[in-house]
């Protein structure tokens, strides 16, 4: 295996230089083509609609009808209607979607009012808990009030 002659300092500073000339190079040609396609495009438009073809987006040949492939004169207002068709079908199916996501979003509102009353059922529960141990806890930590308490004794007879 033979190892670089130059070093990785040297490497870099021609792969520097390469990028500055090439790059701006690969920048022009890439506009260049650009505008080209876009130019034979836009001229391509106008005879497309004088000849009566219609220009569909790539990959949907297969979902257009049969009889728009023939080119006839009314070829042009076959694929106008179809797409009219669409998006009729397009539309129906959405107010569908809306539909069902307004009946969701009604199912959901009911259960967030009936959780929310849970809910409130519940806290009311739990602060009737919280009182009655609160209670609890104050009566049996009261002292007691017998004589024999409060004089210190712890409640036997002591002879004297």
């Amino acid at each position: 295996m033979h190892f670089l002659i130059i070093s990785l300092y040297e490497l870099g500073q021609f792969l520097r230089i390469v990028l500055w000339v090439f790059l701006p190079l690969f920048v022009v040609v890439l506009l260049i083509t650009t505008y080209l396609h876009h130019r034979r495009k836009r001229r391509s438009m106008p005879v497309a609609l004088e000849t009566g073809e219609l220009l569909l987006p790539e990959g949907s040949e297969e979902s257009a009808p049969a009889e728009m492939e023939q080119p006839d004169e009314d070829n042009l207002y076959k694929g106008f209607l179809w797409m009219k068709q669409k998006f009729e079908e397009y539309r129906e199916q959405s107010d569908e979607r809306v539909g069902a996501l307004k009946e969701e979003l009604a199912q959901a509102k009911e259960k967030i009012v009936d959780l929310t009353d849970k809910l409130e059922y519940n806290m009311s529960l739990l602060m009737n808990i919280h009182k009655e141990l609160d209670r609890s806890l104050t009566t049996e930590s009261v002292p007691a009030t017998t004589p024999e308490a409060a004089s210190g004794g712890s409640g036997e007879l002591v002879k004297e």
